[in-house]
């Protein structure tokens, strides 16, 4: 009797432990909390930037005054972020402006149809609106170059689904801002929301909704960044999306902005 009961016991805590984990408030296992800050910034990078991708987004600008933009454009990018190409093709006025992002946001490049012409970013534009959002140019740059600009440390976040990374920035770093808080999905290594500061203000704040999975990669549809100086928030909802793509060489150049 005792033997048996022992066993019923065991499938009891079994049972229980597999409820909560499809529950999902079961703890993590040790070996989560103990991933570096390093190991989990890496494995967020990977999840956000695939290697490859090309999709179709609609933007949507809503200023202080509650006036509201419209956008729609095509994205790709490549190398993890590496080089990134955005060109609008929705509304009418703004159709085929475009800018190109090489080597992870040293070099941008813009186009404006009404000039025909294409002109380099200097370095202290890149932190200006792209096309009016609350996103800089600076913004679109991969993340891969963070570890080179940013010390990353892991703080505890208070959020049982969530890590908290601490980004502060290096002295040789020419980052629009100073430091960096990221909330990081314990689970699928996404981030929730994405915090920046400067001086101490909190300038804005990136969140990150709608998790899909798209080809075996986790992808938010529907991304929002609110600018909490100037009090507006740009949107920003996946329309389109492939990773199983291969671009053309020469496609990531300034030649390839004009259309």
């Amino acid at each position: 009797m005792k033997l048996h009961s022992m066993k019923l016991l065991t499938k009891s805590k079994t049972f229980r432990i597999v409820l909560f984990m499809v529950l999902g408030i079961y703890p993590l296992p040790l070996i989560s909390a103990e991933l570096s800050a390093i190991t989990i910034l890496d494995s967020m990078a990977k999840v956000m930037q695939p290697v490859h991708s090309k999709g179709k987004m609609k933007q949507e600008i809503i200023t202080s005054s509650n006036i509201r933009r419209e956008f729609t454009f095509n994205y790709f990018s490549e190398f993890r972020g590496k080089n990134i190409l955005i060109r609008y093709i929705e509304p009418q006025k703004v159709k085929h402006n475009a800018f190109l992002i090489k080597n992870n946001g040293d070099d941008i490049w813009v186009y404006f149809p009404r000039s025909n012409r294409v002109r380099k970013l200097a370095s202290y534009l890149k932190k200006h609106k792209a096309q009016g959002s609350d996103f800089f140019y600076e913004d679109f740059s991969g993340i891969n170059e963070w570890k080179s600009d940013y010390n990353v440390k892991k703080r505890p976040s208070g959020e049982r689904k969530n890590y908290l990374l601490v980004l502060k920035t290096k002295p040789h770093s020419d980052k629009s801002y100073d430091s960096l808080k990221i909330y990081v999905n314990k689970f699928n290594f996404y981030p929730d929301r994405i915090m920046y500061y400067q001086d101490k203000n909190h300038l804005k704040t990136l969140y990150f909704q709608d998790i899909q999975d798209i080809q075996g990669i986790p992808t938010a549809m529907h991304i929002r960044m609110e600018n909490h100086i100037e009090e507006s928030q740009t949107s920003m909802r996946i329309l389109e999306m492939d990773y199983n793509v291969v671009f053309d060489q020469g496609f990531f150049t300034k030649q390839n902005l004009i259309k």
